[in-house]
């Protein structure tokens, strides 16, 4: 079971990768740096701070076992969330303006959700 030692949201002062997108985590920009435990190993996960509001906003944690969400089932929600929300039989894929990056993803949804 993964145990959180500790939960910051700092600024960047240099560029890190988000676990869970994949994107980049620019310098000046805030983001979540949790310090864990899992099976005797401490180590930093790291993410924008929008991919883990939207993790928790989605529930993406319900349906996990003591490992913790990672960055795979991650990115299945976002595209299982965008194509059924998003799909245009029109194209046979999801709309053309949800065809971006996952962290332009995860901004978008979390706009929406916002609207709601």
């Amino acid at each position: 079971m993964v145990q959180i030692l500790r939960d910051i949201h700092p600024v960047a002062r240099k560029e890190h990768k988000c676990m869970f997108c994949g994107g980049t985590i620019k310098v000046g920009q805030k983001y979540n740096r949790q310090t864990n435990v899992y099976d005797g190993q401490i180590y930093d996960w790291i993410t924008h701070e929008e991919c883990s509001i939207i993790a928790h906003k989605l529930n993406m944690y319900d349906g996990c076992d003591d490992d913790g969400l990672d960055d795979e089932s991650f990115l299945e929600y976002i595209k299982q969330y965008v194509y059924d929300s998003h799909y245009d039989d029109s194209i046979d894929d999801i709309a053309k303006d949800w065809q971006l990056s996952y962290y332009d993803m995860v901004k978008k949804i979390l706009e929406e959700l916002i609207k709601l």
